[in-house]
């Protein structure tokens, strides 16, 4: 969430462009109907929407959105959708190279281009028609007196988009037209001076600049000197409110979400709210940093993280959050947050990502053994008093993309195109063998994985195969099962252990969903389709779809390339995987017959 750049303190970079748009507009509208929503332990699906290009690429970006739109990259095109409803708004078009949707501001979507001649270009689109209302070149060696953009990522705030300029300016833009509504300079732009010479531990410039709802937020801080927080009007430029924090001691740092901003000077965080109202002083650990989430209703939300050795960010150990009440400073509760993404906060709801074992979830889909893992992602949901449910199930396999008012939006990769699900965070009575976990399943629901194949089968195979459950397998997403999903058919002897290796196969359970139609939709959403470049080159699965309900496929995995085959198979309500260790064509029969054999399966 810190936006620290260069000079004016900028990134460079196109990535930074989706970045700032994400952290400024994720959280929700605020708007809430009727009476709180009880502690969310259900998600149900509110809509669907698929590109009508290739599925994604694990390489390509993600789509950027707020609570009102999402923009869907998709090579020459992006699709503009209102997330109220999953309809196409509009498809913007572009002949440039790279072609990246930014953000929102000022009710226009904003786009990165690169032309194929390496310049850069920021573009506005009317999100309703798909229209091209302007476009500003960058022009990083401007002349003087120009208000030309140096091509770095604006600050996206609702009344419209602030670029930095050349000669040290800050420019406003009318979001519709490009045309420049005010022009400063920023005072006191040297360097900040270094202790001693290339000493790099040392900030290079004196600003930090970040974006919220409705205000251009400026910390200006260097060793020695006053630390200034400024806000600005993104219409008029005209300052709104300043504030001085005390002499510079160690470090700053400018945490910026849409209704709260946080600094940090030394180890002492201070949060205000967009009015310039502090809210609360907390103190960091000797380990720790703190970040503001956001506020509602008369609670500061605080997330922090917890480090083996804090200089390196990669040392992270957890996360909690914490509900801080903004009038007396109290902590009201403290919570564990995972690993995999930060919490986001609605009126309603505090959402986000959960890290669940046997998850099929984002590039997963390409790992070894994928058959035996099970089930999809899942959301830890929380009330605004804390109060948490168990991990509750996407009906997609997919990558979370974050909030759009009160919906999470999950990306999943499909044959002919990208699904996009919006989910509704709902609550329903809590049912020991209906647990939210399994999505609306109940234990029994979930056969054993060893007994799916009889006695008879296995003796066709021709190599004394023994039965070995996976005794881990009895837990999925958290929730016990009564039988093992995940069962190992094991060669008893074999000329040498290689050999015997090379005939082991998997049979499991990979999600038993509340109907058919969910079935299918899960299934055709945990294929390796696409394609992934980590691996070498463009790595695609070959896939076949010799009966229907019934995906044979082969790839190859990991660095080493290794050629393995699977099978997916749906029956009824039921998902199965198939797991062989090779590609071999007797490993490739073996998949075959026993997909064959499990595509008959059927709900008693």
């Amino acid at each position: 969430m810190v936006v620290q750049h260069a000079r004016i303190a900028w990134h460079t970079g196109w990535a930074v462009l989706l970045t700032l748009s994400l952290l400024a507009l994720l959280v929700g509208d605020g708007g809430t109907s009727g009476k709180p929503l009880e502690r969310p332990n259900s998600l149900e699906v509110a809509w669907t929407f698929t590109t009508p290009a290739r599925a994604l690429d694990v390489s390509d970006r993600p789509a950027a959105l707020n609570d009102r739109m999402l923009a869907i990259p998709q090579g020459k095109t992006v699709s503009i959708v209102d997330t109220h409803n999953g309809h196409l708004l509009s498809t913007l078009r572009s002949s440039a190279r790279e072609f990246t949707p930014g953000g929102f501001s000022g009710g226009v979507v904003f786009a990165a281009e690169q032309g194929h001649d390496r310049r850069n270009f920021l573009t506005a689109y009317e999100p309703a028609t798909g229209r091209k209302l302007w476009q500003k070149a960058a022009r990083p060696a401007a002349q003087r007196g120009r208000d030309d953009w140096r091509g770095n990522a604006p600050l996206l705030t609702d009344p419209g988009p602030v670029i930095d300029a050349a000669h040290d300016r800050l420019v406003g833009l009318a979001p519709r037209t490009g045309a420049v509504r005010w022009s400063k300079r920023m005072p006191a732009l040297a360097p900040c001076e270094q202790a001693q010479p290339g000493d790099s531990g040392l900030p290079s410039s004196p600003y930090h600049a970040g974006g919220t709802a409705h205000h251009v937020v400026l910390l200006k801080s260097c060793p020695g000197l006053p630390v200034e927080l400024e806000a600005v009007d993104p219409e008029s430029g005209e300052t709104v409110w300043k504030k001085r924090l005390g002499r510079w001691r160690e470090s700053a740092r400018l945490s910026v979400v849409r209704d709260a901003i946080g600094v940090t000077v030394g180890n002492e965080l201070r949060v205000f709210a967009e009015s310039g109202e502090e809210l609360l002083r907390r103190k960091e650990g000797p380990k720790s940093e703190l970040w503001p989430v956001g506020e509602a209703r008369g609670l500061v939300y605080l997330s922090e993280s917890h480090y083996g050795v804090k200089s390196d960010p990669g040392s992270i150990r957890s996360r909690t959050l914490h509900a801080v009440r903004a009038d007396t400073g109290k902590t009201m509760w403290t919570r564990s947050q995972e690993l995999a993404g930060g919490d986001e906060l609605s009126s309603e709801v505090i959402a986000g990502p959960a890290e669940v074992a046997g998850a099929y979830v984002g590039d997963l889909r390409w790992s070894v053994g994928d058959a035996r893992l099970r089930g999809p992602g899942a959301s830890s949901l929380m009330d605004l008093a804390g109060r948490r449910s168990a991990p509750v199930p996407w009906p997609v396999a997919g990558t979370y993309v974050g909030m759009s008012g009160q919906l999470l939006i999950v990306r999943s990769e499909e044959k002919d195109g990208t699904r996009y699900t919006a989910l509704r965070p709902g609550h329903r009575a809590v049912d020991t063998e209906s647990p939210a976990a399994l999505g609306g399943a109940q234990r029994k629901d979930w056969p054993d994985a060893c007994g799916l194949v009889g006695a008879g089968l296995v003796s066709e195979l021709g190599r004394d195969y023994v039965k070995v459950p996976e005794k881990s397998s009895r837990t999925v997403l958290g929730a016990r099962l009564p039988h093992p999903s995940v069962c190992r058919f094991v060669p008893e002897s074999g000329s040498d252990a290689k050999d015997i290796e090379d005939h082991i196969f998997s049979v499991s359970v990979r999600w038993v969903a509340p109907d058919a139609k969910g079935a299918r939709t899960y299934a055709t959403s945990v294929l390796p389709w696409g394609c992934n470049p980590w691996l070498g080159g463009c790595v695609t699965a070959e896939i076949a779809k010799p009966q229907r309900g019934v995906y044979l496929y082969t790839y190859r995995v990991n660095l080493e390339q290794r050629a393995v085959a699977h099978a997916t198979v749906v029956s009824g309500r039921y998902v199965f995987g198939v797991s062989a260790g090779n590609s071999e064509a007797r490993a490739q029969r073996l998949i075959r017959r026993m997909a064959t054999h499990l595509s008959q399966h059927a709900e008693s």
